[in-house]
């Protein structure tokens, strides 16, 4: 049986964390990642002797660049499982709808495991940790559904007023991760519909087909009538397993029977278009970050092409008019970009002179 989740053992000094850090930080990426397996698997069955949490936490930086991890099934791992699908990493400025930073995965769990429902929670850890390691398929499910139905009531009671919001963005360290807090709740109310989407939608969707569209718009209409609140991530759901996220803007195309921007911005679906455009957003920015004296053109080259492609696929799937919201803002992100490389491109001649070495002109000075 596993030890108590609450039960912290070998807690390492910060000099300690940084030396471990700075010797797991050299393991190749392949050696990495088995050791976070076996780390996790000690974890699962209760081991006492490692600093499991320690040790995971300096072996992420690499498991990022894994390609397709194969990751042990933790109760952690499966708690998110109906807002995988929206995890985001990086920095952010402020919270986004339809966005949930992975870095809040760990003090809401941390917070519902000590405050919110400790004793419920270490029993349902322990009995979906036993069901993993005996490979009970039906027991985990139950289990989870249990899980997800309580942690939503616990989150959601413990958010419902404005001074719980602010006592709840003190624990979890600001009010962005207790938005996300918020966000989660919704989306583990509403676990067993995005499950139901999740298993006829398998990573990675290369093409949105009809018959996905229909089963999809089905999913949204019957929550638009019974669960109005979770109805909008339907498709920002669909959106994260997408091979190509701007097919997305044809689900809700199709299934507010509008086909242009103007209209669907102002309906529920209008947050597909609002995240593509936070996406493109995020390309300009680097793009327009670039000095002409000092870039990685390695970089730049890949931000300008996922700015073209997910810009050019965005008009593919959908009628952007100029004179509405989106269009003005494609319009703007165009011509900033443009308005770049078209800069760098007159600077490139003087660039390459001055790279190339001097020679005597006759003789009264030097010249290339």
């Amino acid at each position: 049986m596993p030890a108590p989740s609450g039960l912290r053992v070998n807690m390492l000094t910060a000099d300690k964390q940084l030396l471990l850090s700075g010797f797991l930080g050299q393991l190749p990426e392949h050696v990495a990642a088995r050791l976070a397996k076996a780390v996790e698997v000690d974890r699962l069955i209760g081991g006492l002797d490692l600093p499991h949490e320690e040790i995971l936490a300096a072996l992420r930086p690499q498991l990022r660049q894994v390609p397709q991890p194969q990751r042990t099934a933790t109760p952690q791992r499966y708690f998110c499982r109906p807002f995988e699908d929206i995890l985001v990493g990086g920095e952010r400025q402020a919270k986004q709808k339809g966005r949930i930073a992975r870095s809040s995965i760990e003090p809401v769990w941390r917070w519902l495991e000590s405050d919110l429902m400790p004793a419920r929670h270490q029993a349902l850890s322990e009995m979906i940790c036993d069901a993993i390691v005996r490979g009970r398929e039906d027991e985990i499910d139950r289990k989870l559904s249990e899980f997800w139905r309580e942690a939503s009531s616990a989150l959601k009671a413990a958010l419902a007023e404005d001074a719980q919001k602010h006592e709840a963005a003190r624990k979890l360290g600001g009010v962005p991760v207790a938005e996300d807090a918020a966000e989660m709740a919704l989306l583990l109310g509403g676990a067993r519909h995005i499950v139901e989407l999740q298993k006829r939608l398998s990573k990675p969707v290369v093409n949105l087909l009809g018959g996905e569209i229909a089963f999809v718009r089905d999913v949204f209409d019957r929550l638009s009538a019974s669960d109005p609140d979770l109805a909008p991530y339907i498709p920002v759901i669909v959106m994260g397993r997408l091979e190509r996220p701007w097919e997305a803007l044809r689900l809700a195309a199709v299934v507010t029977g509008k086909a242009t921007d103007t209209v669907i911005a102002n309906t529920d679906m209008g947050v597909v278009g609002e995240l593509l455009f936070s996406d493109l957003d995020v390309y300009t920015r680097r793009i327009q970050a670039i000095r002409p004296m000092e870039f990685n053109a390695q970089a730049l080259l890949a931000d300008l092409a996922a700015f073209a492609e997910l810009s050019s696929g965005m008009v593919k799937e959908l009628g952007i008019r100029r004179d509405g919201r989106w269009g003005q803002k494609l319009a703007k992100d165009r011509a900033a970009v443009s308005g770049v490389m078209e800069g760098l491109i007159e600077r490139a001649p003087k660039q390459i002179l001055a790279a190339l070495p001097a020679i005597k002109a006759g003789g009264f000075g030097r010249g290339p």
